[in-house]
């Protein structure tokens, strides 16, 4: 069995899941009619243990499915004492089919997924042990989510700018997945996320809009430290934020606690959706997450019987409104699978319904730690366009802070005459000095330049060695029909 050990703000954040899963105990959650919903998690991990030892993984990978080893990990820290064993003899967490020596020799030196995702035992990889206080409270939220942050609806119900402060032109920053903070990356001078908020404030944009993930599971330290902290402060009510998985992790208590009640968030109005307007544009952000029921809030989605029908009027508010939409969410429209794009439903099934019977004009999403320009002809768009015919931009930019790799999947449809992919993030790591940093790729961001209906994207790739920002994609000037 591993051994592990943990810095005090790490073993903190035991201490606090420990103390919330006592108290539950003691309060007799245990018993309550949730303990069905939340021992519906135990199921999901179990599977994703059979899928690791099915061996599944090697030709099909599901990022569904990511948690293989998150049994294992969590007896280890049961039985170290840094997890309370009350998981297993009252919260009913099984043991664990795979052992250390299946561990010792499964390939741990690290293998890069389809989509990029690594499975190292590293800092921010697929298999760091901190991964696991995700999962501990994901399930302690399951069982009593009265605890969860209520969702804050916009005041009026709609988050509009007043029309003699529109702007007729604005440089929009787009980082997704970024909270990781500063960490110590090998022998590098500066993290990911530090080199990409250099490379942000490099390009001097009007706004930054950050699509959500603050990590491990945006507690309100984790908010305070990995997200506010690294922000600069003349962004104040210039920067917009997003619920996300790892956000709900928390129950969204240090997002919508401590995030959104500061003041550099004042135009969101405390709200995890919001809107502004740039020339005949108007950005509108939504939460992917809230309402999302699936297993650790990994698909994604806007609305459900329990709410969220707000957001989708926001945004069909929007879409009638003559102007063009620039939509953001944390989780991915299209799905990264072997068998190339496809919709992830039920996300985007809601998100065209809004915008019936059009594709949204551009869509910005996170949650695929990756870089990634679609093409504008899809087969899976179905012949549809956005309004007045122009053609659909679909962009993944989750890749602002977390280490990832050269996805094969994505490498595939990347080429010939009329690739899928236009651009995916596949630039090495230069000067690699660990066996995790010889899989890496270039993390990075996106600017979206707008004037009046004009609109241009161009992503960015950062690194330590010079140059430290490095355009790698630029789409053509296009004035879009409004």
């Amino acid at each position: 069995m591993d051994t592990y050990s943990f810095d005090e703000n790490t073993q903190n954040t035991f201490n606090d899941i420990n103390e919330k899963l006592e108290t539950a105990y003691q309060e007799e959650a245990h018993l309550s009619t949730d303990r069905g919903v939340a021992d519906q998690f135990w199921k999901y991990l179990v599977s994703c243990e059979n899928y690791f030892l099915s061996g599944a993984y090697k030709e099909d990978y599901r990022h569904d499915m990511e948690n293989m080893f998150g049994l294992y990990f969590l007896n280890n820290l049961v039985d170290q004492g840094f997890l309370t064993e009350i998981l297993r003899s009252v919260f009913g967490m099984p043991k664990a089919q795979i052992d250390s020596s299946m561990v010792e020799e499964w390939n741990v030196s690290g293998w890069v997924a389809g989509d990029g995702t690594i499975y190292a035992i590293s800092k921010y990889c697929q298999l760091d042990i901190k991964w696991t206080l995700v999962l501990v409270y994901y399930y302690y939220y399951k069982l009593r989510p009265s605890k969860r942050h209520d969702f804050v609806l916009q005041p009026d119900g709609v988050n509009s700018t007043p029309s003699d402060k529109i702007p007729s032109s604005a440089k929009i920053a787009i980082i997704g997945d970024w909270g990781t903070g500063k960490w110590t990356d090998g022998d590098k001078t500066r993290c990911p996320a530090q080199l990409v908020i250099a490379g942000v404030v490099a390009q001097n944009p009007d706004y930054i809009v950050h699509l959500g993930d603050v990590y491990y599971a945006g507690t309100e330290n984790e908010e305070r430290e990995n997200f506010l902290q690294m922000i600069p402060e003349k962004y104040k009510g210039k920067f917009y934020t997003m619920n996300s998985n790892h956000e709900m992790y928390d129950g969204a208590n240090g997002l919508m606690g401590t995030t959104l009640q500061n003041p550099r968030f004042s135009e969101q109005n405390k709200s995890t959706y919001f809107s502004f307007e740039v020339g005949n544009w108007i950005i509108v952000g939504l939460d992917s997450a809230y309402y999302d029921e699936s297993a650790l809030y990994m698909d994604g989605i806007i609305a459900t019987k329990h709410g969220g029908q707000k957001q989708l009027e926001f945004l069909t508010k929007a879409y009638n409104s003559g102007k063009q939409v620039l939509l953001c969410t944390h989780h991915n429209g299209i799905e990264v699978d072997k068998h190339g794009p496809k919709p992830n439903n039920p996300l985007w099934g809601q998100v065209l319904g809004a915008t019936h019977p059009h594709v949204p004009d551009v869509w910005y999403w996170g949650h695929v730690h990756n870089g990634i320009v679609y093409n504008e002809d899809l087969a899976m768009y179905g012949g549809k366009t956005a309004k007045n015919g122009n053609k659909p931009k679909m962009r993944c930019c989750g890749h602002a802070s977390i280490p990832y790799g050269d996805g094969s999947y994505l490498e595939k449809i990347s080429t010939g005459n009329d690739p899928e992919v236009l651009y995916y993030g596949k630039t090495p790591m230069p000067d690699p000095s660990t066996e995790v940093q010889k899989m890496r790729v270039l993390n990075g961001f996106s600017i979206v330049e707008i004037n009046n209906s004009d609109i241009t994207e161009t992503f960015y790739e950062v690194s330590n060695e010079a140059p430290l920002v490095r355009e790698v994609w630029h789409s053509p000037k296009k004035h879009l029909s409004s």
